[in-house]
């Protein structure tokens, strides 16, 4: 039987972002103003099948950044990227072996390379590198004549690199690195005259480019450092975590050096960053200076505040930023946080930056551009909820073109103060009607139907539906219009009316206290000056079962209500309808569009079923110093008569409504029959450093695990449908004297109790106050028995006395407890006279 997966959400991480193109993998030019570009979920670990994937965002003058999403690997590691001809291609640095993505910037397209002369010669482009693996690097060559690109051969990605080339002038850049430890991006210029040759690049001759603040608790976090060609093509790297960055200094008239470099202060873990940012450019035009590292003063940089709000839980997500410099792309570079989170941003003042936040995976959402003073900034909030369907003025989604219906409503996901946004893995239903029939159907954000050119009434209706790991909010979101359209020569807005809903006295989770609940709802119309009414406003605390509608009152452009939360609620769910003078009208329904304050318990509707959940094989984890990159694999059986849509699995530590732990899984099923699927959930943390930075993560993990039926109607959620237990590993020694002893004599043993810190650089500290046990094994046996029990002092130190008897070895053995592992020392033996 054929398999599906479902990909689920993956942090962006700090590897992140960048603009370039990729080998296989065609994504479609640069999205129309204001349009949510597509993208995919990405997982812990996706499959291997997936590959590597960019995403060309929309930017400033008709300009394009990128995300680069990893399909595999490790998502933190540094992404090498070049740009040329309208193309942009990014390989992942220091990962594993990962195809080359591309994709269409918009950019004007050039030649793949020059004219072929008459004769043409050998050239070997050769790496002088320590630095250097067989995946890590990325070469590009171009005629610096004509500045068109030049491919070169380079089998099984080794240190060196051919072209045949005729007589001329040529650039060649080479990038590399390794996560954290140090990357290049090298280049050097050369002729061909009359005969084949090697053009050799070295480290030497590359210097460390970045910044430096006075702020000594900053450290680096993330950067981009690319150089801008004469003809516009780019080439550069974005680096890793605490990545050092060093570029070939020596430059060509028409260059530009630039870097963006993100500094954080050290927290308690990566994730978990104290709120400081440090968001720094600098630009360097040829020629470049000799040593490109930028000194810059907290005082002369703009100042501003930032909250993020979280979608009713917690959830591991990224904010990040890239400057719109004029060219064809530009790279985002993300500071991975714990969402909700509360920043105070340092910014290179005068630079135009594209913002954006992720909450781990495929809900994003596009906060705009923002150019900031030196000094003191008013701050922001964003994420504010109930998020719903967002429309920017100046937005062209859907569109009336001469004989045809273009709808596109790609922005599923804004926040109250307007910032567009969606969420990938959400599925749709959208069907475009007219007089009782059906039109066009989709099940994607944007359909294309031709048209009478007389007016007509037309319904769209469109309805989003997710279950995800990083949001508890706005679980489905219908949008009922009906509008009059009709043929006009050029391109105009469809009159679709827009609503804006904001809720007051939120908390950072967009949780509501018990009590009134003030809300604000405002309506629009598109495409003109229709007077529009907000009619009716409806709230239900059953997820949309039964609904009360609320006392309104005018208030500016629209109208003000309360709902009144119980105790009880964990959801309140809106329902608005509204109208215009030209006949058009529109409903829309957000299931969940705030969070209350009691918990959710488990879910179920219809007869879906979840059953044989395993998690990690039902052993415990134990991470060590050097355990790096650890998969966990969860296995669970989901079941329901029309079959199985969807399902998913994620962990949680902690509160439920705000986890200080998450980890999310990739899900795969396989059906077994018609009605059932056996499903792997796969669950990465790449460098457990990274993802268990506190010791309080140590203990019981929890097992969110659902599925959906095939029908539509069946659906169940089970909250803690799993258990996975991380301990801390401990370590114990002893030492028996004296040896040898008499017999009758005390022997006495000394030791000590260390255990795993996951705090403090994972290294082993004392561990006081614990019950250990000293043992004893006589000769020629393999029994051990327990002489008596001791406590670890402050400093984890053992100490106990015994009479000694016979032959015999000793050892401390500790039993382990709820978050900590059992250990036993080496056995010491004792020869007794």
């Amino acid at each position: 039987m054929a398999r599906w997966s479902r990909s689920r959400l993956r942090n962006i991480g700090v590897a992140a972002v960048a603009l370039l193109g990729g080998s296989l993998l065609i994504i479609p030019a640069v999205s129309q103003a204001g349009e949510e570009p597509p993208r995919r979920p990405a997982t812990a670990q996706a499959p291997a099948s997936e590959p590597d994937r960019i995403t060309m965002l929309p930017g400033a003058e008709g300009r394009s950044a990128f995300q680069f999403e990893p399909g595999s690997g490790d998502t933190r590691a540094p992404y090498a990227f070049v740009s040329t001809g309208g193309t942009v291609r990014a390989q992942q640095l220091g990962g594993s072996v990962t195809p080359v993505a591309q994709a269409r910037t918009g950019a004007p397209q050039r030649p793949a390379q020059a004219a072929a002369a008459a004769a043409a010669y050998k050239t070997t482009l050769t790496v002088d590198s320590q630095n250097w693996t067989a995946w890590n690097k990325f070469i590009s060559l171009w005629n610096r004549d004509t500045w068109t690109w030049v491919p070169v051969t380079n089998p099984q990605n080794s240190l060196s690199a051919t072209a045949s080339l005729p007589p001329g002038n040529y650039f060649v850049a080479v990038m590399y690195g390794i996560y954290n430890v140090d990357s290049y991006l090298l280049t050097r210029s050369f002729t061909v005259k009359s005969a084949a040759q090697t053009v050799k690049l070295e480290e030497k001759s590359a210097k460390r480019v970045g910044f430096t603040v006075d702020d000594t608790t900053a450290q680096s976090d993330s950067s981009t450092v690319w150089i801008t060609l004469p003809n516009g093509d780019l080439v550069g790297f974005a680096g890793g975590p605490k990545t050092r960055n060093y570029v070939t200094t020596a430059s060509l008239p028409g260059t530009t050096l630039r870097v963006h470099d993100v500094l954080t202060k050290a927290g308690s873990t990566a994730l978990r960053p104290s709120p400081y940012r440090y968001d720094l450019v600098r630009y360097w035009p040829h020629p470049f200076p000799a040593s490109p590292v930028k000194a810059v003063k907290t005082a002369t940089l703009a100042k501003t505040s930032l909250a993020i709000r979280g979608q009713g839980t917690s959830t591991d997500g990224s904010y990040a930023t890239v400057p719109m410099t004029g060219e064809w792309t530009g790279a985002y570079v993300p500071t991975s946080m714990r969402l909700p989170a509360n920043l105070t941003e340092y910014v290179t003042p005068g630079v135009n930056m594209g913002r954006l936040v992720d909450y781990g995976g495929g809900q994003s959402l596009d906060l705009g551009y923002r150019t900031l003073s030196a000094g003191t900034a008013p701050g922001e909030t964003v994420g504010a909820g109930p998020l719903s369907p967002v429309r920017r003025s100046g937005d062209h989604d859907s569109r009336r073109e001469g004989s045809r219906l273009a709808i596109n409503e790609n922005s599923t996901l804004g926040d109250a103060a307007g910032h567009r946004g969606g969420d990938s893995s959400g599925t749709h239903s959208m069907t475009l009607s007219s007089g009782g029939a059906v039109l066009k159907a989709s099940t994607t954000t944007s359909l294309t139907a031709a048209v009478p050119q007389g007016e007509q009434t037309y319904q769209l209706d469109h309805t989003m539906t997710r279950k995800v790991p990083w949001s508890q909010l706005s679980t489905k979101i219908r949008s009922e219009w009906t509008f009059a359209s009709q043929w006009n020569p050029g391109s105009t807005d469809v009159p679709l009316i827009d609503l804006r809903l904001s809720a007051s006295g939120l908390d950072q989770r967009n949780r509501a206290a018990a009590g009134p609940v003030p809300l604000a709802i405002e309506a629009s119309t598109r495409a003109g000056s229709a007077r529009t009414t907000v009619d009716k406003v409806e709230w239900s605390l059953d997820d949309g079962a039964t609904w009360t509608e609320l006392p309104s009152t005018t208030s500016g452009g629209g109208v003000e209500a309360t709902g009144d939360i119980p105790a009880g609620a964990a959801f309140a769910s809106l329902r608005v309808t509204a109208g215009n003078e030209q006949g058009g009208t529109l409903r829309r329904t957000v299931l969940r569009a705030l969070a209350g304050p009691a918990t959710p318990g488990d879910e179920s509707a219809g007869t879906t079923t979840i059953s044989n959940v395993k998690i990690n094989g039902g052993k415990a984890l134990l991470p060590g110093v050097d355990s790096g990159q650890i998969e966990i694999s969860s296995t669970f059986t989901a079941s329901d008569p029309s079959g199985i849509a969807d399902a998913g699995l994620y962990l949680w530590h902690g509160s439920y409504n705000a986890p200080d732990g998450l980890l999310m899984a990739g899900t795969e099923c396989t059906p077994v029959n018609a009605t059932t699927v056996n499903c792997t959930a796969l669950a990465h943390m790449y460098d457990v450093r990274y993802s268990l930075g506190i010791n309080g993560l140590a203990g019981a993990w929890n097992a969110e695990v659902w599925a959906s039926a095939e029908d539509g109607t069946g659906f169940i959620n089970r909250k803690k449908a799993g258990t996975l237990t991380i301990k801390r590993s401990t370590r114990v020694t002893a030492d028996a004297t004296p040896e040898p002893v008499s017999k009758g004599r005390t022997i006495t043993v000394t030791g000590a109790l260390t255990r795993l810190d996951f705090y403090s650089n994972w290294t082993y500290r004392a561990f006081p106050a614990q019950k250990v046990n000293l043992q004893w094994r006589k000769a020629g046996t393999t029994t051990w028995t327990t002489v008596k029990t001791v406590t670890s002092d402050a400093s984890g130190k053992l100490k106990a006395t015994a009479k000694a008897g016979s032959d015999g070895s000793y050892r401390y053995n500790y039993a382990g407890d709820a978050t900590s592992w059992t250990s036993s020392s080496s056995a010491d033996y004792v020869d007794v006279k």
